[in-house]
This record gives structure tokens, sequence and C-alpha cells, in this order.
């Protein structure tokens, strides 16, 4: 084929090189079509890639050499992308200031696809799940669902339903979806968390038979293709509960999009690029595709919040509980004059203490929440005072009594724990500061005769030691389940009738203009694993600063509404997110004078720019992790129309400091958490 009549196609590459795109021509033995979204397997620098065309028969850039331009190897057996996923993976770029070929790469890992070449395992037959008679709604959710109907017929396309803990607002996301299933539309629901999926399945599988699809990434490579194969098909419509990952998907004749808990940070991803909010990812499909949203949450965001005030979303609110409990009630035990009085038996005050022998006695199951995992937080010397610090990092070594090792939870490094202090050679280490596993063992030696469990990072690390501590506390084989931020979750474990918080300073305390907000938002959430059917359930918690305002604003949900609306009344005050976009520029370094350059060089080129609000370098307070130094740049910007313009601004002010400084390590990070 002479270079005159070469098809030359545009390919998404995932790769962050070249902003992930690059040209091919199609070879003349190549007689498959070759069209937007088609799979093609491409080489690139020595390399085979899985791509993605992005444009068929475009004409090729003046900068390029026809005589450099590399064929097309071969057409992959996949059915292509429908076009929409493409343009849905150039919004998620051009917002969150990365790559078309890093979006690529985030939907579609390498591993993905592997299996594909593999000798296909056989299938066994599965037999169909029947959906099980619909529910009847009670009389406040059947209004909330008419209120969230009403919305949708006046325009608004987006609602948020701002429902109580246990109120029900599950059987209204099944009621609505299968509207959408019965009209041969897709719904895509969303959850912030895999454990969330997987407790949700079974109660979606009855409701809706096999119409239910799951996919996260703690299933197996086989298992998500599989779900993948189905979906491009086009041969049918489902219900696809999964995590943020899930919005990749082909999903054909997509009619409705549920975003269940949309506070919940998970959603967001911080590394690597895109660092997307997988809720405003959601809002921005269902946008392209013209498809109408419901956010659900009993805290809502802030963001969320706003966007009601400004008659963007409509509101639907659900306050009535489902099973008739009310909010549980909060006791705040003052452990200052606890240690003074001598009236505690390690991290637990005796208050508590009977409290728990109480809900022993009666056959009733109790839940510790503790926002660090580990034995302890850190490792201090006896006799200088000197705290064991990570080699790497700026922070302080966690210690795991269990395997007798002292790790960091930033880089990763890990060793066997030496006692001995590493600074005067005389005293040794005490461990400080109690994480999940030191409350399980106190608790243990408090509570010999009870069954104890953990439930964090370290000991549900696969998906089957997950699921059986979930299902042993469930069953009630488990007296006392001890965890980190996995249990707050939306579990419903109907023998639970005590939440106790510890340390909860050390959420409370925490200097981030969004602090509060997080921290009501998870206290919220515990309380309401207490408070889900009738009885005498309780929250307890232990605190340093028992009259911090987040805590009063626990006693009842009126003043929960008030401390919301103040703390909107402070964000735009002090020109804070939502009614500002925020952008934080994180700078790595191994030479400190060397960052402190590269600094200096981005905020010229921010100024030179046009922009206007942004800090100083400032120093974290972790400013060292993995050998690299670290200084934060945060920029505000208006939530105008020309947002996007200014955004631009900020990703060539940056690539210009790469170009100059190509050793240096800048990451952009677009509505920040």
């Amino acid at each position: 084929m002479s270079q005159e009549n070469r098809r030359y196609v545009e390919v998404i590459v995932p790769l962050k090189f070249c902003g992930g795109i690059t040209y091919y021509y199609v070879p003349e033995d190549i007689t498959e079509p070759v069209e937007t979204g088609s799979w093609v397997v491409v080489t690139l620098v020595g390399r085979r890639y899985l791509a993605v065309v992005r444009r068929a028969g475009c004409p090729l850039p003046e900068a390029l050499s026809e005589s450099k331009i590399l064929p097309i190897e071969k057409i992959a057996s996949l059915k292509p992308l429908p076009p929409v996923q493409i343009e849905l993976w150039q919004m998620i770029a051009d917002y969150y200031l990365c790559s078309l070929g890093e979006v690529f790469k985030s939907a579609y890992p390498a591993a993905f696809f592997h299996q594909s070449e593999k000798k296909r395992t056989v299938n066994r037959p599965v037999k169909a799940a029947v959906a099980k008679e619909e529910k009847a709604l009670s009389q406040e959710q059947q209004k909330a669902l008419e209120t969230i109907l009403e919305h949708y017929r006046k325009g608004k396309k987006t609602v948020l339903l701002w429902g109580a803990t246990s109120s029900g607002k599950t059987e209204i996301y099944i009621k609505l979806a299968r509207q959408y299933l019965v009209q041969g539309r897709s719904v895509l629901y969303l959850v912030p968390e895999i454990a969330m999926s997987r407790q949700l399945e079974q109660r979606l599988t009855d409701a809706l038979g096999d119409k239910v699809l799951v996919f996260h990434s703690r299933q197996t490579v086989p298992a998500r293709k599989k779900v993948f194969d189905k979906l491009i098909s086009g041969q049918g419509n489902y219900l696809v509960l999964g995590t943020r990952s899930a919005l990749f998907l082909p999903i054909v004749n997509l009619g409705f999009i549920i975003v269940d808990e949309e506070h919940d940070s998970s959603y967001k991803q911080t590394d690597p690029a895109p660092r997307y909010n997988g809720r405003d990812a959601a809002l921005m499909m269902a946008s392209k595709l013209g498809v109408r949203t419901l956010l659900g949450s009993a805290t809502p965001s802030m963001e969320s919040l706003y966007n009601v005030s400004e008659g963007k979303y409509g509101l639907a609110e659900l306050r009535t509980k489902y099973f008739g409990a009310g909010d549980a009630p909060v006791k705040l035990i003052d452990m200052g004059k606890v240690y003074a009085m001598h009236n505690a038996r390690g991290s637990f005050s005796m208050q508590l203490i009977n409290l728990i022998s109480e809900q022993l006695k009666n056959h009733r199951q109790v839940m510790v929440f503790r926002s660090r995992r580990s034995y302890s937080s850190f490792l201090q010397c006896d006799s200088c005072g000197e705290t064991l610090r990570c080699p790497q990092c700026n922070v302080s070594l966690t210690y795991h009594k269990f395997n007798d090792t002292v790790s960091c939870h930033y880089c990763g490094w890990k060793a066997r724990f030496d006692p001995l202090c590493h600074h005067c050679g005389k005293g040794t280490y005490t461990a400080k500061g109690a994480g999940t596993e030191r409350l399980a063992e106190e608790l243990q030696e408090i509570f010999p005769d009870a069954r104890i469990a953990r439930f964090d990072a370290e000991t549900a690390a696969t998906l089957t030691a997950e699921k059986s501590i979930l299902n042993d506390f469930a069953a009630g084989n488990t007296d006392i389940l001890v965890g980190t931020q996995m249990i707050t979750k939306g579990f419903d474990f109907e023998n639970l009738s005590l939440v106790a918080v510890i340390s909860a300073d050390s959420i409370l305390s925490l200097q981030d203009f969004r602090a509060d907000e997080k921290a009501l938002q998870l206290l919220t959430q515990l309380r309401g694993r207490v408070s889900r059917r009738e009885g005498t359930g309780q929250m307890v918690i232990q605190a340093f600063d028992t009259s911090h305002p987040v805590l009063a604003a626990l006693a009842s949900e009126d003043k929960l509404h008030a401390f919301t609306d103040d703390l909107l009344a402070q964000r735009q005050l002090f020109g804070f997110p939502p009614y500002v976009r925020m952008i934080q520029l994180t700078l790595k370094d191994t030479d400190q004078a060397r960052l402190r350059l590269t600094c200096s060089l981005v905020a010229r080129r921010l100024g030179s720019a046009g922009l206007k609000d942004y800090s100083e370098a400032i120093t974290p307070a972790v400013d060292r992790v993995a050998g690299k130094y670290i200084r934060i740049i945060w920029i505000k910007i208006p939530r105008t129309a020309s947002a996007q313009r200014q955004k631009s601004k900020i990703e060539e002010a940056v690539a210009q400091v790469l170009t100059a400084s190509p050793s240096s390590d800048i990451t952009i990070d677009v509505d920040p958490l």
C-alpha cells in the first residue's frame, strides 16, 4: 500500500506518554472493519500493547512523518467499545488533568484481558436466581419515592435522598431499579466499598433475580471479564452493582444511576491517575447519556447539600427508621477525668467495661471502633524519649505484635522489631497509642471467655478472610468485633447492641477544613450500626475533648442539620469547597534544595499564567515519604465557566516546569479530599 492510500487511525495506548494517544496505519492484510472503539494490538518503543481506536480514517498531523508511522499488528477479538465510553474517558481526562492513556489504564488494567489468551475454562451451569415477591414500602418510603419521581418529572436530573441510617433507602433504590429494568433499561448501582457490594448482592438478587451483575477489583479476572463480555454483547439489560471501577464498564442502554453512601471518601481514587471521584464521574456519565441519578446518604457531602441549595439537585428526605427504632443514645466519657481518677484498664474506662459486660451477659454483641490498626501507632524509648521512625519517611513506625515487626504505613518499609533504642543505645522501646490489635488483646484479658475478632486491613486482607469475619459476627459466633473504618459501611447486624469509639480525638483533631464533616459522617454511620431495630442500642464515645461541636451535633437530628448548615456557612465565609474548586499540587524530590527551587518555579509559572489564588509551598505533617521530601501548593479556582480554562493553565504551567526540571515529581489532584 502506498503512503498516499494509507488508512490512519488515532489510537489510545494505556500510557501517560504523549497523552496516551498516537497514530498507526491499517495494513492491507487487515480486512476486518476498524472503527472507533475497536481493540487493536500495536507496538510502541519495542513493547506490544492492547490499545483502543479513538478515531478511524483520520488525517495524519503535519508534525508527524508518514515514514515513521507503524502498522497495527492485528485486530483483537473483542467487541468494540461504545463510542460514548471513550467520550467519558475524555471527560475524565479533561476534568482531572491527566492523559487519556492513564484513564484507559485505570479502566482496563493489562491483567483484565490477560486471561483471554489462556485456555478457557469450562463454565459450569449456574441455577438462575429467581426474584422474590416485591416488598411493600412504608408510608414514609412511598412519600420519599413520590418526591423523587416528582423532581424527575419537573426536569431535575439528580436527586439527593437524605435518609437516616436504617430508614430503608435500599428498598427505594430497588423499587426504582425495577422500574427501569422492566422498561428494558440497565441500572448502575455504585457502592464505596467491596464489603458493601457483597452484603447487597444477596438482597438485590432476592429482589431482582438474575438481572444482578457484580463487579469489583477483588473478584477474579475471569469473573470480571465475564461481566464485561455479558455487557458488551448488548444482549439483555442488568443492574450492575459495583465499586467505582464499574463506571468504566460498557453498559448498553443505561437508564439510571444510583450512588449509595455518596459522601464516602472511598469513591475518590488518590493514586495513580486519574485521581477521580466515582460519584462525580458518575454524574459526568449521567450528563453525557442524559440519564437520571439518585444520590443517597445519611450524612450527605457538603458538595451535594450545596447543589441542593443552588437548585441543581432535588431533595427527598427519609427520617424515620424502617423498624421504628429511634437513634441510639450517645454516651460521652471524658478520658481525662477517667485517667485522673485511675478508673480505667488500659484503653477502656471502667464505665465502658461495665457496659460491655452487661451486653455479654445478655448475649448481645458489641462493636469497638478505633481509627488505627496494628498493636501500637508508635514506639518511644523509655530512657531518652526518642520515637522510632521510618528510615525513608518522616513518620513513626507502627508496631505489629502478632508477627513482631515494625512497619511504615506510608511507604511499606518493614523490619523485625529490635527493642533496644537506636538513638541512645540504653533504653528500650515501649508501645504507645493502641491500635485495633492491642485493643483486641486488652479486651481478651478483660473478658477471657468472650469470642473476639478484628476487622481491619490486616485480618481482612483476603476475600475469604473478610467474608469469614463478617459471617461469623452476623451469625452470632463472635461477641466483640474490633475494627477500623471498615466496620462503618452500612452493615446490618441484628444482635448488635453497643458500639464503642475509642480515642475519638484522633478523628476530631485533624487539621483539615473537611475534618469536622468527615468525623460527623463517620460517627453518624457508626451510630447507625446500632440503631437499626427496636431495642436498647447504645453508642459510647471515649474522648479527652467531650465538648467538641461534632459530638454535640450527634445529640439529635435537628442539631445535625443545624451543624451541616453551619459548616456550609463557614466554607462560604472562608472560600473553601463547595464554594470554590481546589486543586492540590504535590511536589516531591530526594533533594531538599532542588525541591525549593522547583516550588519557586511552579509559583512563578502559576503567576505568569494569570492564577491569583494559590498558596506558598506548604510543608505537610508527613514531609518525607519513601526517601522523597514533599511540599504542597493549594490552588483555588472559581466555580464558573472559566474553571476549565484555568485548570488548563495549571496543567500547562506544570508541564513547563517538568520540561525545565525533568527530575521533578509533580502530581495534580483536582477536588482532593
